[in-house]
């Protein structure tokens, strides 16, 4: 599509890179919007926000090292060193969610902050942000589908995008986009019910549970390489099923707190 939306001499400025940073202003400004309603001063939500970005980056590019170690390069060198110069493209979101979750969560406790609603709050900018995220990946080549005959296939054909060689000029399964659009449904579904009085983490546990049946449905579409497959199933889609199982367990405790009570 369009890996570099322009150059400038030897600047070149990567679709992938400006999508993920528009998603990061639009889920920080909707955060920032709504801070006076949500019971957080803005310091507090401006920390969780530092560390959780910072420990997320770290994250998705730790994930993406462990996936694809071996593709990087003849020796240690050469792969850390591609590693540290490509920051335009090269991270795994489940990586990203899983550290910069921690950190979140981290951060919340330093804060005497009540986490898990700390954690719904910030969980429909989450989905929004992914979605620009994920669009960026189209527009890169990244994260493509497998070969489709359908009549909402795509194709690839610039040789500088990071679509399998293979597969440029073939059509293939738009997987980036749809899962762009299923995470604007899920901020859709997630914002209108936060309107609603629900214990705190039942959001996030909507949230866990709606994304990762998601993700583990679209993988199946997925044509690139993913690392190493176990029994069929992707990193990602293993990845899936415990965030899955961790949400219904999340709903399972809310349920019985809120039964207690």
């Amino acid at each position: 599509m369009h890996p570099v939306i322009f150059q400038f001499g030897s600047f070149k400025l990567p679709a992938y890179g400006l999508l993920v940073a528009c998603g990061y202003l639009a889920a920080i400004f909707w955060v920032m919007r709504r801070a006076n309603g949500s019971g957080f001063k803005k310091e507090d939500l401006s920390d969780l926000i530092f560390y959780s970005v910072l420990a997320g980056m770290a994250g998705a590019k730790l994930f993406y090292a462990v996936t694809y170690w071996g593709s990087l390069g003849p020796d240690f060198t050469s792969r850390l060193f591609f590693l540290l110069r490509t920051f335009q493209y090269g991270f795994v979101f489940y990586g990203g969610l899983l550290f910069g979750g921690a950190a979140f969560f981290l951060a919340a406790r330093r804060r005497k902050l009540n986490a898990l609603k700390a954690a719904d709050f910030f969980a429909p900018p989450l989905a929004l942000g992914h979605a620009f995220g994920r669009i960026g990946c189209f527009l890169a080549g990244c994260c493509h589908g497998r070969p489709s005959d359908s009549f909402f296939a795509v194709t690839f054909t610039d040789p500088a995008c990071e679509t399998d060689p293979a597969l440029l000029g073939v059509p293939l399964y738009p997987t980036q986009l749809m899962e762009a659009a299923g995470n604007l449904l899920i901020f859709s579904i997630l914002v209108m019910v936060a309107r609603r009085k629900f214990k705190p983490g039942a959001v996030l546990a909507l949230y866990s549970a709606l994304y990762s049946a998601q993700r583990f449905l679209i993988e199946f579409l997925r044509g690139d390489d993913r690392g190493a497959l176990f029994f069929g199933a992707s990193p990602a889609q293993l990845i899936s099923l415990a965030v899955l199982a961790g949400s219904a367990a999340l709903f399972f405790r809310l349920k019985a707190n809120h039964e207690k009570n």
